[in-house]
Order: C-alpha cells, then structure tokens, then sequence
C-alpha cells in the first residue's frame, strides 16, 4: 500500500483537536449556564463547579502535546495572558477564560520540563502548601480580596453558576492554581506516574475546596492539590526515589 507519512505538524494539529473541543465546550458552558435548569444555591455552585473543573481538567491534559514546544511554551503564555486580559476588560469571560487556560497550562508544563528531579517535584508540591496558606490567609492573596476585589477578575478562572449568566453569579479559581495543575501533570507524564488517576485526583481536590469555602470562607487551593497529586503516586514516588533517585527517566 503506498502512501506519504503525515507530517509532524499535521499531527500536533490531529492531537490538538480534542484541545479545541474541550476549549469550545467550556467557553459554551460559560456562556449558556443561564439557560441551564438551577437548584438550590449551594448544589448549584457545586454542580456547577464540579462540570467546570471537569471542563478545565479536560482542556489541560487535551493540550500536553503543547509539551513538544519546549521554550516556545513561554510565547504561548505571553500571548494567552495579556490576551486573557483584553477579553476581561471587554467582559468576554468565555474567550478569556480559555485564554486563562491555555496560558496556564503552557506556563505549567514549561517549568515541569525545567525539572530534572522527582525530588525536586515533591519538594515544590511540599513547599506549595505553605505559601498558599500564606498568601490566601496573610499574604497577596488576602490583600487582592480585600483591597483590589477588581483585580480578581484578571487573576482568576470563573466558574459560572447554572441558572445565571456568568456576570450575576460565578466561583472562581486562581491561574496560579492552573499552573500548578499542569505543572504536575507534565511532572507525572515526565516521571512515569499516574497520569490519569493524577488529573482526576487534582481536579477533585479543586472541587473539595471550593466546596469547603462555602460552608466557611475563601481557601486555598493548593494545598489540597498538592496532597492530591503526591497521594495518588505515593507509592510509585517513594519507588522512584528509592531506585533511581529521582532522576528524570530516560527518553521522557
């Protein structure tokens, strides 16, 4: 049978595609939740969150083949950002939050292919927790909420509520958070862990705290997350370190 070889850029673009199919669902998501059916306010946020997230956590793991861009990641999230911000600004909150996730998820997957340790991950996943009590409880983070609330417009994802229109009602979740999120799944790509089970788990744990915050105040996010990630592989994490000392595997 004869035939030509697609070329390497026909190909990226064949496994972006489902990338472009989450991104569309979750833009459509955001812009349609006022015509979807509501419940009672507290199942609605988390109903609501919870397809969110889904939507998010699908648009991350569709765009990993973004990994092969190396330094190129940094032009992505150059653009994606401040273009994010023109979408905010425009009140565009769809576009601007696929935006937000496109250039997170760059940012994310390029500091992942700066580490070389396994060790190095856990230490950042240990240290992470940390910070972010600090930051959403004393530090910037506080001081964002309390002193420039229009700002979180420009350093958040919205997660709209169904049965409002995204400018009523939304929850949102930092870009930082995203960026860790991608960070450690390029990590669990690059190191042989659990990739899948690592996205659900992650995911789920943003849902966790967003659920925990209504029932007390805003929380942060990566602690959880941290814990998600480093408990699904705990035991291929100990066995890496233990075997190879953490060493990036080879051909990844």
């Amino acid at each position: 049978m004869s035939g030509t070889k697609p070329s390497r850029r026909t190909d990226l673009a064949r496994r972006l595609t489902p990338a472009l199919v989450a991104a569309l669902a979750f833009a459509l998501f955001t812009q349609a939740s006022r015509w979807l059916p509501s419940f009672a306010l507290r199942a609605d946020v988390i109903a609501s969150v919870a397809i969110g997230l889904a939507l998010l956590a699908a648009l991350v793991v569709a765009l990993m083949p973004l990994r092969e861009f190396g330094h190129w990641l940094l032009v992505i999230t150059a653009v994606a950002l401040p273009l994010s911000a023109a979408f905010t600004h425009s009140g565009l909150l769809p576009a601007a939050n696929v935006c937000k996730v496109v250039g997170a998820a760059a940012l994310g997957f390029w500091l992942a292919s700066q580490v070389t340790s396994l060790s190095v991950v856990v230490l950042i996943a240990l240290i992470v927790i940390a910070i972010d009590i600090y930051s959403v409880f004393s530090g910037p983070t506080k001081a964002v909420l309390t002193r420039r609330p229009e700002w979180l417009g420009y350093l958040t994802i919205a997660f709209s509520w169904m049965g409002y229109a995204y400018s009523e009602a939304y929850s949102a979740l930092g870009i930082s958070d995203v960026i860790f999120y991608a960070l450690f799944l390029g990590a669990a790509a690059a190191f042989g862990l659990r990739l899948r089970w690592t996205a659900v788990a992650m995911a789920a744990s943003f849902l966790a705290t967003v659920t925990a915050a209504l029932y007390w105040r805003a929380l942060p996010a990566l602690p959880l997350l941290s814990l998600a990630f480093l408990g699904v592989n705990a035991d291929l994490v100990y066995r890496r370190l233990w075997a190879r000392g953490g060493s990036r595997p080879a051909g990844l």
